[in-house]
């Protein structure tokens, strides 16, 4: 029975794994997005590429095993997911729009989910 329960949270360990170091190829991806304010494109462009770099921390730190950094992992999930959701029903900082919807969006929301929920559960049942 041990043993089975040691493979379920390796098992958890690489889904969270994998789909931190996607949701980090997702948001890497954005660093490349130009918008019409110059300012807002720089500011955007190390946004992104700075909770890529949090992401790829939480994918090692979930493979490596380091539970002490699950809960920061699932409140940097949780943050995104907030931001996200404010962004599209309130005007955007340095933008002073609500953004629109798409493809990166709706991937970054799921994952968000997913990865909150992963998160939290490894926190909680991934003692020695």
């Amino acid at each position: 029975m041990s043993s089975s329960l040691g493979i379920q949270k390796i098992g958890l360990r690489w889904s969270a794994m994998l789909l931190s170091a996607l949701w980090a190829g997702v948001h890497l991806d954005l660093t490349s997005a130009v918008l019409p304010n110059p300012t807002a494109t720089l500011i955007y462009r190390i946004f992104f590429g700075f909770t890529a770099s949090l992401a790829i921390v939480a994918a090692v730190a979930f493979i490596q095993g380091i539970r002490s950094l699950y809960l920061p992992a699932a409140i940097f999930y949780a943050i995104d997911l907030a931001l996200l959701t404010e962004t599209r029903t309130a005007p955007a900082l340095f933008v002073g729009k609500v953004l629109p919807v798409n493809p990166y969006v709706e991937i970054s929301i799921a994952l968000d989910v997913i990865l909150l929920a992963l998160s939290l559960v490894l926190w909680k049942f991934d003692r020695k």
